[in-house]
């Protein structure tokens, strides 16, 4: 952490001193390499990262902008040697609750990158295919983040020494808990937050945002979702689902009408729907945490 404070405070480009985690390699620009985690032959559902944690076997961890602490199997957690410190539970869709351990902070490294005092978590949820845990993209807080998903890349960069002057095709979040949030539209009708959610392998709209699928329950099929913070099930959408940020429309589809009352609870507001991998996986998504802000490009 010192010597990441000490970087703050020179001349040009900064990586911003952050309390969890630190930056131990160099501020600098880094580019972090991703790969496609499919669901089917022809559908990503998500994307990770090849990291290590406390020097261990490389992991493939799933980005995930919608969590905040490092998630692993307690498998992967034993394999490592990893200590457990207390037990926690976990919020996530639907209403159920999951369970998980708080590790001790470990370091975590990656294409160059140091980073050390990460939080960290181990739960017995189960795993996407391909996956061995989470990696929050809010770990990355102290560069400005630039997901460039057609060219499965993460782009990290110092901010710049001077405060922003114009905005450049940024949208406001609303920032809380290290998740952000995003005024949008369902279909230009429904107006609310949506959650910013990389690792979710759906889009999401609550109950109260469905208003333009009145008869879902009856007509939609329900599909499983699971996650680190409990298991749920959604009613599946027909093609034809679009949310509006700013400027941006995106195609929303696959999307389903799920449970985010216990979300909203967790935030004091009410949560209408979740930005998840498939409406971004033409885009690059350019993230400020410093200042709350969000760019998308693309499709």
């Amino acid at each position: 952490m010192a010597a990441t404070a000490s970087l703050a405070h020179a001349a040009g480009p900064i990586c911003l001193p952050i309390h969890s985690p630190s930056l131990s390699s160099p501020c600098q620009s880094y580019s972090l390499k991703l790969r496609p985690l499919h669901g089917s032959p022809s559908a990503a559902l998500g994307a990770v990262v090849k990291v290590q944690i406390n020097g261990g076997p490389v992991l493939n961890l799933l980005l995930d902008s919608g969590a905040q602490d490092i998630a692993v199997t307690k498998r992967v957690a034993k394999r490592l040697g990893l200590p457990g410190e207390s037990d926690m539970k976990l919020v996530g869709l639907g209403a159920s609750l999951g369970s998980a351990r708080r590790l001790a902070p470990g370091r975590l490294e990656a294409d160059g990158l140091i980073l050390d005092n990460c939080p960290m978590l181990a739960t017995d949820a189960r795993m996407r295919e391909g996956s061995d845990g989470i990696l929050p993209l809010a770990l990355f807080a102290g560069f400005l983040v630039k997901l460039d998903v057609p060219r499965q890349t993460l782009e990290l960069t110092p901010y710049p020494e001077e405060e922003p002057q114009d905005a450049g095709g940024f949208t406001p979040a609303r920032a809380d808990q290290r998740m952000l949030f995003l005024q949008a539209t369902v279909n230009r009708t429904a107006a609310g937050y949506l959650l910013l959610d990389t690792g979710s392998a759906y889009n999401g709209v609550s109950p109260a945002a469905a208003t333009a699928w009145r008869n879902y329950r009856l007509l939609s099929p329900t599909v499983p979702l699971t996650g680190t913070g409990g298991d749920t099930d959604g009613f599946l959408l027909p093609p034809g689902v679009r949310f509006q940020v700013g400027a941006h429309e995106m195609r929303a589809d696959p999307a389903v009408v799920v449970d985010l009352s216990a979300i909203s609870r967790l935030h004091q507001f009410e949560v209408s729907g979740v930005i998840g991998y498939p409406a971004i996986r033409y885009s690059v998504v350019t993230i400020d945490y410093r200042d709350a802000r969000v760019r998308m490009e693309g499709k």
